[in-house]
């Protein structure tokens, strides 16, 4: 279903950091100004290693001037293109932008006016820049110009550069050689440098902050020249080829993927398309080997390891790569569990990072960051997406090798998370520098009453006893096919006991909806918000309430017709362009969607995907940012975002594979070679191929299409290994009645 809007923007024409452009690979990414320059007119602009700056200043002059910008493009998550002329007209005759006769004109240097084509191209790799400048001559005579690339740094955190304020000071020793310069940290507990090497056929004069060089270029001659900056970390040393090693992992897993057609809609296969490939450029490259595939939070603020992100991508994605990223999170989250009580850092036995960052704030312990504890969600994701990799894989050694981190998680959340012992998980921050809310809306002001005021801690928010409840109700399932039946029948009863005192505490009659949150004095925060969705998707709703709450979702103030708001628009906190007070997460709305399709309200599951699909269509490369405001699509032709929001960010590109899960309603049970499909695709999506599909060993190809009735349909087209199709209804839906059931058991015989 379409909405009409406020204006006709065609594909790609909103614009998120108009006057930013970056690319990235691992834990390295360069940011530009929109001319491809790194320079003081933004504070944020740099080439990053590790959070860290190693290149503040990258800025190209010919004969002293700035060349003349005619494009900049991305083509590649690691590569900016620049095209750039040598020297630009200062007059123009004929009422146009060029000149009205055929004379050679020059300008005060005696060079002919757009003598020189300058095309400039970085590329990132993991812990470097290449830059290459080709320079070609199209003027009908010789042309000497002399080449200056102005380079220098502060070695300053990506959370300083973001601010635009230093806390801590970073001296630079400057060492010029033959052809490179060395940028030296001074910091007694930084050993980091960088190293920056000039190629090309000519000589260059290397000076504190400059590389000069002279080039002549006959009539259509080009010149090739080139630099190379090294990210030097002593400490934690990453070389090329190790580099390269990384690289080719994520290539790998990138080609392993499974492929989307959508034959009656390619702008939609556009969109998956798109997205995959901005998933798979966002893995971090860090840490052990089977760690490198951990997903990175987004581009360009969140270079970094956040736990719930890549957990919630990893699981988002696995229709894609059938667990692969998701395993190297586990891996890498599970090696860093807490066994202390740090209050500095937030760390209780059991806990699991919140965020890991490498710059030099969190380095040297300026901020608690290097490992950072203070949130819930984190550890319940930890469970849950355990679940999904079993489910997807059917490996028990997986499931046994996390087992106990696992255990130490809901052993956490049964004695620490439960603070007061009153049966609900809340959260208290102890740290000076860490966030005061630790659900789903972390930011700090994202919590408020239902007079929009402040919300006195300890916190217990509503999607915390949501993932509780369904950490322990996977946790169980798992355990019975571990063969701890005792253990699986335990956390099965705790998740029923924990599921029966919430939907009695926790509802709202006269709002017919679950409260917000609990506060200090366990008064209901009786706020509107989409929270709940997270309730409805974890399964903690009991069904009498399920209807309720989905259809309070869908009301005109929580619905703008791009997605579900954070915040009802009749709060008086409303704020369209907030983090978390009115604005639309695609992620949030994805997993609401599941949670749609789970209890049988397909229409509106469909409603939500049709509007992401929309939305995609506004940004270049169908990358929605961060999170985009909250204004009606009656209101104005695009939703607005939110200042300074990532795009890519990881957990939005890894939210249109779940999307089109949804659609298509796979329930994969790996352990028995099962997946269980019910489709349901609208008339704009009227058939799905994915080409290299796996569960557990197995290796196939699944078309669901649509037929002109509007029934959908699913089948195997080709497979290697063993795996049985099956058609049912989600097994909680609340519309599929018993002969819905034998019709798609009999569809199930017909397609086999």
């Amino acid at each position: 279903m379409s909405h009409s809007s406020g204006g006709n923007l065609r594909a790609g024409d909103v614009r998120i950091r108009p006057d930013t452009v970056y690319a990235w690979s691992g834990p390295a990414v360069l940011i530009t100004n929109c001319r491809g320059e790194c320079a003081n007119d933004l504070t944020l602009t740099g080439f990053y290693f590790r959070e860290t700056r190693y290149l503040a200043t990258l800025r190209l002059e010919i004969n002293g001037e700035p060349p003349w910008l005619c494009e900049i493009a991305t083509p590649e998550p690691d590569r900016i293109e620049v095209l750039l002329l040598y020297p630009e007209m200062e007059s123009f005759g004929g009422g146009g932008s060029g000149q009205s006769g055929d004379e050679l004109l020059r300008n005060e240097n005696g060079i002919p006016y757009r003598a020189l084509n300058l095309q400039l191209s970085y590329r990132v790799s993991p812990s470097s820049l290449d830059v290459e400048l080709i320079a070609t001559n199209h003027s009908p005579e010789l042309v000497r110009c002399e080449v200056v690339w102005t380079l220098d740094t502060d070695f300053a955190d990506l959370q300083e550069a973001n601010a635009g304020q230093r806390q801590l000071e970073t001296p630079v020793r400057a060492e010029p050689g033959s052809a490179a310069l060395r940028l030296v940290c001074q910091h007694p507990r930084l050993p980091l440098e960088t190293r920056i090497a000039a190629a090309g056929p000519t000589s260059w004069k290397v000076e504190v902050n400059r590389m000069t060089t002279t080039i002549d270029l006959a009539p259509r001659q080009s010149e090739r020249l080139g630099l190379r900056i090294e990210a030097v970390d002593r400490e934690r040393p990453l070389d090329p080829e190790e580099a390269s090693r990384r690289q080719e992992r994520s290539r790998a897993w990138a080609e392993s993927l499974a492929r989307v057609e959508i034959p009656g809609n390619r702008v939609a296969e556009r969109v998956i398309a798109c997205n995959a490939r901005d998933l798979t450029s966002l893995a971090l490259l860090e840490g052990l080997e089977d760690e490198w595939l951990a997903l990175q939070a987004g581009m360009p603020l969140y270079p970094g390891l956040f736990g719930r992100d890549a957990l919630t991508a990893g699981w988002q994605a696995t229709s894609l790569d059938c667990g692969t990223c998701l395993a190297a999170t586990l891996n890498r989250l599970g090696r860093m569990q807490s066994d202390r009580f740090d209050d500095r850092h937030d760390e209780e036995p059991g806990r699991i990072p919140f965020q890991v960052r490498q710059g030099p704030l969190s380095r040297l312990g300026i901020d608690p960051f290097a490992a950072y504890y203070a949130d819930f969600a984190s550890p319940l994701m930890f469970v849950i997406a355990l679940a999904h990799l079993f489910a997807w894989t059917g490996e028990k050694e997986t499931v046994r090798r996390h087992w106990d981190t696992a255990r130490r998680i809901l052993d956490w959340a049964r004695e620490h998370g439960d603070r007061d012992g009153d049966g609900y998980l809340e959260y208290l921050t102890k740290s000076p520098k860490g966030p005061k809310n630790q659900g789903w809306k972390d930011s700090g002001d994202g919590l408020v009453d239902e007079r929009g005021g402040t919300v006195l801690v300890p916190i217990a928010t509503c999607e915390l006893q949501g993932y509780w409840f369904a950490a322990q109700q996977l946790m169980g399932i798992m355990a019975w096919f571990l063969g701890q039946r005792a253990d699986a029948k335990a956390w099965w009863q705790s998740a029923r006991e924990l599921k029966e005192r919430f939907n009695r505490d926790w509802w709202m009659e006269d709002e017919k909806f679950i409260a917000m949150a609990l506060d200090r004095d366990k008064r209901l925060v009786r706020s509107i918000g989409s929270n709940a969705g997270h309730c409805l998707t974890s399964g903690i709703l009991s069904d009498e309430h399920i209807p309720r709450v989905a259809g309070r979702l869908f009301a005109p103030d929580m619905y703008s017709g791009w997605g579900i708001r954070t915040l009802s628009t009749e709060h008086p906190s409303y704020n369209p362009v907030s983090y978390h007070l009115g604005s639309v997460w695609l992620v949030e709305n994805a997993t609401i969607a599941l949670g749609l399709r789970r209890y049988g309200f397909d229409a509106p599951a469909v409603e939500l995907a049709r509007s992401f699909f929309d939305l995609a269509c506004l940004y270049p490369d169908y990358r929605v940012p961060e999170c985009v405001g909250g204004y009606g699509r009656w209101e104005r032709s695009s939703p607005g975002a939110y200042p300074r929001a990532n795009a890519p960010q990881t957990w939005n590109a890894s939210a249109f594979p779940l999307l089109l899960h949804t659609l298509l309603g796979l329930q994969p049970v790996a352990p028995l070679k099962l997946l269980v499909v019910d489709p349901a695709l609208p008339s704009w999506l009227p058939e799905v191929v994915l080409r290299g599909l796996r569960l557990g060993r197995a290796s196939f190809t699944l078309r669901c299409w649509r037929d002109e009735q509007g029934s959908s349909h699913a089948e195997i087209v080709e497979k290697k290994g063993k795996v049985r199709l099956l058609r049912q209804p989600p097994p909680e839906s609340l519309s599929a009645g018993v002969t819905d059931r034998i019709k798609a058991l009999v569809e199930s015989l017909r397609h086999h």
